[in-house]
């Protein structure tokens, strides 16, 4: 009886946030009075204690977003006073359906549709999820014919009691013929087995405990986020006045950063927050996770032209959906990027005289992990300027898409990709996965379109036409996904939103 209680609760909560979540208006730039000053991130979170990521000392006047801050505040106390958990509970129901049916209620699905349960889910099949959807982003080709997922890296991190560690290694053969990939060992708490082997149906749901631990809680949140999104905010601010040309550029996609990033700080980050709920680390563990992986951000890994040749994939023998997918969605960004630059640079030498422009790449060359120099090359050009812009702002967009959003129609279905696995066996707690979906389901209010009209922040008619001819290649775009068959994995520019609020 109280779990119908609480539950119905949290259910109410939670869709009353989803439904009166409303997408923001940019404002124009204002006048930056005060500037930004990059703090350690324990100096903001007093009970996260996280050092290595800098984060803003403030919340600039003009995005300061109060009845989302004060509503934030009322879910922290009510989370404290009657928590969304509850100890004791059976675990879900055996079928996936069902399971989800009993936490996801008629009034969410009006307001959100329900996940459709992925092709490589049933059979599950890992070498098709490691080229089509999220999970696509580990995939790294080790020597000819061999490819790799490694989330090694989130070994060593203490988890709760009766947690398996999600840390893990797969490895991929190619198959020439079908080229396509095939699962053939996976290293993980359970030993290196095989598909022969009796664990390797564990195996694979404790791999696949290991991906999306590490895309939601690391590169998610972790470095895009935390570790690129706010230096890319505070940096902008600081270094470029209002009537800048890049700074209205950059508007729609930095605007109200900090006050969000807070807000979902507290919500997930905080002592008893939604990560330490929903997956296999304590609180300590996963500060301990943030602290050892911030400095391993790489903007290279959200380019996905220069990723893929990172990766090995560049020149590949295989199917890659995902990744064609994504390299024609930045170079429509890209193109974007580099018309805006040419209305107000007309040659490389009077980009490269631009010294607020200098000072904003210095400054993101300074405060992002390995910096920005690679991707925008020395001397700068117009060319280097528009391959790093792009950059920026396709993390905000499409990488905050698949990462984000993107993940609904995957990380709901625990038979197959479990948030934390239990060493004994058991299925998820009912208060674990109810947490989980409406985590997610709040991942999908509505927010500002990329195809919004973004027009009235430019400075002249010459720019205003440069934002009108983005959306008109978006549209255009959209146009012809439309004319093709309907794909599960694919990212379109209608599902696309212009920045990383929540």
């Amino acid at each position: 009886m109280m779990w119908r209680w609480r539950s119905a609760f949290w259910n109410f909560f939670m869709e009353f946030k989803f439904s009166h979540a409303k997408p923001m208006v940019v404002p124009p730039p204002m006048l930056q009075i005060r500037p930004i000053v990059p703090v350690p991130f324990s100096a903001q979170f007093s009970n996260i204690p996280i050092d290595g990521i800098m984060v803003a000392d403030h919340i600039p006047s003009d995005e300061t977003q109060l009845p989302a801050q004060l509503f934030c505040r009322l879910q922290l106390a009510l989370d404290r006073v009657f928590s969304p958990m509850q100890s004791g509970l059976p675990p879900i129901d055996a079928d996936p359906v069902t399971a989800l049916a009993n936490v996801y209620p008629t009034k969410h699905r009006r307001s959100f549709p329900a996940p459709v349960r992925p092709a490589g889910f049933d059979p599950l099949d890992l070498g098709r999820l490691a080229v089509d959807g999220p999970y696509s982003c580990y995939l790294t080709k080790v020597k000819t014919g061999v490819y790799r997922w490694d989330v090694s890296s989130l070994e060593g991190f203490e988890v709760h009691p009766g947690l398996r560690s999600p840390a893990a290694v797969v490895e991929f053969a190619l198959d020439k013929a079908k080229r396509s990939l095939r699962a053939t060992r996976i290293d993980s708490e359970l030993g290196s087995c095989t598909p022969d082997d009796v664990d390797w149906d564990r195996a694979q749901r404790l791999a696949l405990c290991g991906v999306t631990t590490h895309l939601s809680l690391v590169r998610h949140f972790n470095w895009l986020h935390l570790s690129s999104g706010g230096p890319l905010s505070f940096t902008t601010r600081n270094c470029l006045i209002a009537t800048h040309p890049l700074r209205r550029l950059l508007q729609p996609h930095v605007y109200a950063t900090h006050s969000s990033n807070r807000m979902v700080t507290l919500d997930q980050m905080a002592p008893a927050g939604d990560f330490e709920n929903i997956f296999s680390f304590t609180h300590a563990g996963m500060c301990d996770l943030f602290e050892k992986t911030c400095a391993q951000t790489d903007l290279r890994r959200f380019n996905p032209d220069v990723d893929a040749r990172l990766r090995g994939l560049d020149a590949s023998k295989m199917d890659l959906p995902s990744r064609d997918n994504f390299v024609t969605l930045f170079g429509v960004i890209r193109a974007h990027a580099e018309r805006f630059l040419s209305v107000y640079y007309d040659s490389d030498d009077a980009l490269a005289s631009d010294e607020q422009l200098a000072s904003w790449v210095e400054s993101l060359d300074a405060y992002v992990p390995h910096g920005v120099t690679e991707l925008a090359g020395a001397p700068l050009t117009i060319a280097g300027a528009s391959e790093l812009i792009a950059t920026l702002i396709y993390f905000t967009t499409v990488e905050h898409e698949v990462l984000g959003s993107g993940v609904w129609n995957y990380q709901l279905w625990p038979d197959v990709q479990p948030p934390r696995v239990y060493a004994n066996g058991q299925r998820l707690p009912l208060d674990v996965y109810a947490r989980l979906v409406n985590a997610n389901f709040t991942l999908n209010v509505a927010r500002t379109p990329l195809m919004s009209d973004f027009s009235g922040l430019a400075l002249d008619s010459r720019g205003a036409a440069a934002f009108w001819a983005f959306r008109d290649d978006l549209s255009a775009l959209q146009a012809a996904m439309d004319a093709e068959p309907t794909t599960g994995w694919r990212i379109e520019p209608r599902m696309l939103k212009a920045n990383i609020n929540a």
